[in-house]
């Protein structure tokens, strides 16, 4: 383990930004992902509620306030929006994900995250923006798994929509494995001088 990482206010922390789905959506992708990881055999499970993931970084412990107050900033300067979902796609030949129609939303999103990105300046550990977010269904599979799951999806047709009113940090360091939501950040899309107002008090 690094030396630095060991000092106190210098662990490094794993983080992970979502948006998260309504209880609906996600109970309707939870019985998908359980029928088609039962049918074919798929053993690997999810940690997480199905959520569409933002951005993935590394950040020192003693950087969390200053993290916070930021993506407070971005939350605030952002209104809520719907989001549409429909289909399947694939990454040959181990991923199957449901396919995410809105981009301009995520892409504003990214341009406002990236303006934080000197927080995230850890070597090694590169941040990573995603501005077309998808929502795996399964991962990791073998080539016979893809090809037969791969043929029921293609031809399978799924929708759902949502509006996203925020996003959620999460958070697990270098001795866990399990994420803990952090904090949650309602997108309200306040007047600029509001906004300033609140930067700098």
């Amino acid at each position: 383990m690094n030396n630095a990482s060991s000092m106190p206010g210098y662990q490094i922390n794993e983080y992970r930004l979502v948006i998260p789905l309504t209880e609906a959506l996600q109970g309707k992708i939870n019985a998908v992902r359980t029928s088609l990881h039962e049918r074919y055999r798929v053993k690997t499970s999810f940690e997480l509620q199905p959520s569409l993931t933002i951005l993935k970084f590394h950040a020192f412990e003693n950087i969390e306030p200053r993290l916070l107050e930021r993506l407070h900033q971005v939350a605030i300067g952002h209104n809520p929006f719907k989001v549409e979902l429909e289909n399947f796609s694939a990454y040959p030949s181990h991923t199957i994900y449901i396919d995410v129609l809105t981009k301009s939303p995520f892409n504003e999103l990214t341009k406002s995250l990236k303006k934080m990105k000197w927080l995230m300046n850890i070597p090694q550990y590169e941040p990573h923006f995603i501005n077309e977010p998808h929502l795996i269904i399964a991962q990791r599979l073998k080539p016979m798994q893809f090809i037969s799951m791969w043929m029921e999806c293609e031809h399978t047709e799924f929708s759902g929509r949502f509006i996203a009113n925020g996003m959620t940090l999460l958070k697990r360091n270098e001795t866990s494995q399990h994420y803990e939501t952090l904090r949650h950040m309602e997108f309200v899309s306040l007047p600029l001088s509001v906004k300033q107002g609140e930067l700098f008090a």
